[in-house]
């Protein structure tokens, strides 16, 4: 198969559509922002934070990662028995891990902060890796129009029940909890009918040795997976240890502004990922993967430094006072944020060609480094030194997946270019630390040196984007997309 332009347009139409579907449930998440600030105080939210992020951490570990196995051994699926297999197989999986992971509670149990908790975490935990489970399956069934608008039943959903728990009944943290484990398990069952995935559990379809091969593919990510959430969320635990929960809650808020680049980058990244597998092995990808880690660098560090040209004026519109000290420290978390999508998008390569085992030894990279740092910062420097921990693991790992990757799949990449618009975004970043009114005209004019540094590969995206009959009246614009 060789990679011709309709692996491109396919790649931004799922792209597209991921966006219609996520673009609400992900923009909601900023939009209750200020609901959750002004509903729940600095230390309940730092609470509500840690229990799920708990949660995350006991998600990978007892489904095994199943729903990545779901995602790539569907796309490969060609018959309606292998679908079944499949889903069968990653079903039973997760069941009998959650079923398992009763045993574990009456230790977490103990824990300070989840006294009370323990059985809202245990459901919160059910409910998230079935939503995850299904809503994978169905994009491996390529239902990308069905999976968006399920983005959009999650969203309504969220905002109702939020509306109740919160404004209505005042629950506090439990109504926050409350309300992401009713979404997810909404969207889990409209899914599961919706999508027919009632039809692929058929028990005779169960195959040990389907069962081994997803199992060997899964045990690398679930380490791997769980290293990366030692680097985006240790710093949490090690916060509230050495300066309490009122801290968290602040550095909490303070991940949300790059949570706008995350939002945009996660709608990109599942249509990629998609199209990583599927053009696995075609003739031309190193040209595809080229093309596509050079768009996705421009546009990610044009939208970094939006980010950073508008942090302090939205956090002034967007929080409650209390936590307005966040905007000191949400620059240095975009700048890791930026190469945690980079990293990401790298770690495609693996999920590709099935080598998850340098995925996990990559994750491990960044785990170690960012313990050490976060032991070594947090205690003196608080969220500053545990933001800053985060940027230097991302910020390492990258270089060595960038290297790394680039020798099984031998796409090309500037080197100089990466440096340059890194250091860019790093003056920004020291330049959000000072109040006064001349830092907006320096933001502004850094801002336009970034867009300008990668304008040409925005304009080749926009090439395969815009339909020829449109750019063909437009001489000037087709010149610079076809460049």
């Amino acid at each position: 198969m060789v990679v011709d332009g309709k692996s491109y347009k396919k790649l931004f139409s799922n792209t597209l559509i991921f966006a219609i579907g996520s673009f609400g449930s992900k923009l909601l998440v900023l939009i209750l922002v200020p609901l959750y600030t002004a509903a729940l105080s600095p230390d309940q939210y730092g609470r509500a934070d840690l229990i799920a992020q708990t949660a995350n951490i006991l998600l990978p570990i007892f489904t095994l990662s199943a729903s990545d196995a779901a995602l790539r051994f569907g796309l490969d699926s060609k018959t309606p028995e292998q679908r079944q297999t499949v889903y069968t197989t990653c079903l039973g999986i997760v069941c009998t891990g959650l079923v398992a992971m009763a045993a574990v509670f009456p230790i977490l149990s103990r824990l300070e902060f989840l006294k009370g908790s323990s059985l809202i975490l245990y459901i919160y935990v059910w409910t998230a890796s079935l939503k995850q489970l299904n809503a994978t399956y169905t994009r491996s069934l390529e239902k990308v129009r069905l999976f968006a608008f399920d983005g959009i039943l999650t969203t309504a959903m969220m905002i109702l029940f939020n509306i109740l728990f919160l404004l209505k009944f005042k629950w506090g943290m439990e109504g926050y909890l409350l309300a992401i484990i009713l979404s997810d398990f909404c969207s889990g069952i409209f899914l599961f009918i919706a999508a027919g995935l009632y039809k692929h559990v058929r028990p005779k379809s169960f195959k040990l040795s389907s069962l081994r091969e997803m199992i060997r593919y899964c045990a690398p990510l679930v380490p791997t997976t769980l290293l990366w959430l030692v680097t985006s969320i240790s710093d949490r635990f090690i916060i509230v240890y050495f300066h309490g929960q009122a801290m968290n809650g602040i550095n909490t808020v303070a991940y949300k502004i790059p949570t706008i680049i995350t939002t945009i980058f996660t709608m990109f990244s599942q249509a990629w990922n998609m199209s990583a597998i599927q053009e696995n092995g075609s003739v031309g990808r190193e040209d595809f993967y080229t093309s596509v880690f050079k768009l996705n660098q421009a546009f990610m560090y044009v939208m970094a430094a939006g980010v950073l040209l508008i942090n302090r004026p939205l956090t002034y519109v967007w929080v409650n006072p209390a936590y307005r000290e966040a905007m000191l420290y949400s620059p240095i978390l975009t700048l890791a944020t930026v190469f945690t999508c980079y990293n990401v998008f790298l770690g495609s390569v693996y999920i590709a060609e099935k080598r998850t085992r340098r995925s996990f030894a990559t994750s491990l990279a960044a785990g170690i480094i960012n313990i050490i740092l976060n032991f070594a910062l947090i205690p003196k420097f608080g969220i500053y030194g545990a933001a800053t921990a985060t940027f230097a693991a991302y910020f390492a790992v990258f270089f060595f997946r960038l290297f790394d990757t680039s020798k099984i799949i031998r796409f090309r990449f500037s080197l100089g270019g990466i440096l340059i618009n890194t250091a860019i975004l790093i003056a920004m970043a020291v330049l959000n630390q000072f109040s006064s009114g001349y830092i907006y005209i320096a933001l502004a004019g850094l801002f336009l040196m970034v867009f300008g540094i990668n304008f040409k590969e925005l304009c080749h995206a926009a090439g395969y984007i815009i339909p020829q009959k449109i750019l063909d009246k437009i001489p000037i614009l087709n010149k610079i997309c076809k460049e």
